[in-house]
């Protein structure tokens, strides 16, 4: 007795197991995904925030001007203005821009000449107030430490 000839297809059982191992290589890819999401974010806010300082930096040395970079770290958000930081009638020029969700501004703390204060200042001359701000990112112990060097008003990033 001869059998008749089958279909090519698949079972029903062949599809059921595929579809779950996909479904099970999704997840390990979207948790390592947010993962990578998040740290890049971290490292991108540091970055944008010193290339923001060396902008304020620049802009200083270009109108012969003081500028100053202001952070509040309570709404974790930047602010630039003309004049010194510790002049009442700074005027603000850009901001305030918002960090990243996922990043945290901590221990802003930049010298001038009432003390520390959360803000930098770059003269017309180049130079800056020396200090630093760390920024962290919740559950990671990796953090950006940006420094400005009171001499040069360099903007460093570690």
């Amino acid at each position: 007795m001869s059998h008749p000839p089958r279909d090519g297809g698949f079972t029903l059982l062949e599809v059921m197991v595929t579809i779950a191992i996909s479904g099970i290589l999704m997840a390990i890819a979207v948790s390592g995904w947010s993962s990578w999401v998040k740290a890049s974010a971290h490292s991108g806010a540091a970055r944008e925030i010193q290339s923001a300082m060396r902008q304020a930096q620049q802009q200083a040395v270009t109108e012969g001007t003081a500028t100053c970079f202001w952070f509040d770290d309570a709404a974790d958000t930047y602010a630039v203005y003309r004049g010194r930081c510790t002049d009442a009638a700074r005027q603000l020029v850009k901001g305030p821009v918002a960090i990243s969700p996922h990043v945290d501004l901590e221990s802003p703390e930049f010298t001038s000449s009432s003390g520390d204060i959360a803000g930098a200042s770059f003269l017309g001359r180049g130079t800056g107030s020396a200090g630093d701000v760390t920024v962290t990112r919740p559950g990671s112990t990796k953090t950006y430490l940006l420094t400005v060097d009171g001499l040069t008003g360099r903007v460093g990033i570690s």
